[in-house]
């Protein structure tokens, strides 16, 4: 019995954390101008303001949020490549990167 009190207690813990921590959308639009920063080298104020603002068009055209409330799912997908990434306790991982092969005729 005790047993299932301390699971329960330490399943509500970890739900309540990541319900605190569960990085919104702008969050997620800040991460996103990091890697793009990263990605193509930007290292002057001009390079990443360039980069930060065609991110963040790039972000708002393309991304679909899922809200779990404990963790988001941001994904974007056309017709070249399928990007996902989860946002929980105040971070991002990347966990799908695919690129779609393009076959020429």
């Amino acid at each position: 019995m005790k047993g299932i009190i301390f699971s329960t207690v330490i399943l509500l813990v970890v739900l309540l954390i990541g319900f605190s921590t569960n990085p919104s959308y702008e969050d997620y639009k800040e991460w996103y101008k990091t890697e793009s920063y990263e990605e193509v080298e930007a290292s002057t104020k001009i390079e990443k303001s360039v980069v930060g603002f065609v991110s963040g068009l790039v972000a708002d055209s393309t991304v679909v949020r899922e809200d779990y409330k404990v963790l988001s799912l941001y994904t974007v997908e056309n017709d070249d490549y399928t990007y996902k990434v989860l946002g929980i306790f105040n971070n991002f991982f990347v966990i799908e990167n695919d690129e779609i092969p393009v076959i020429e005729q």
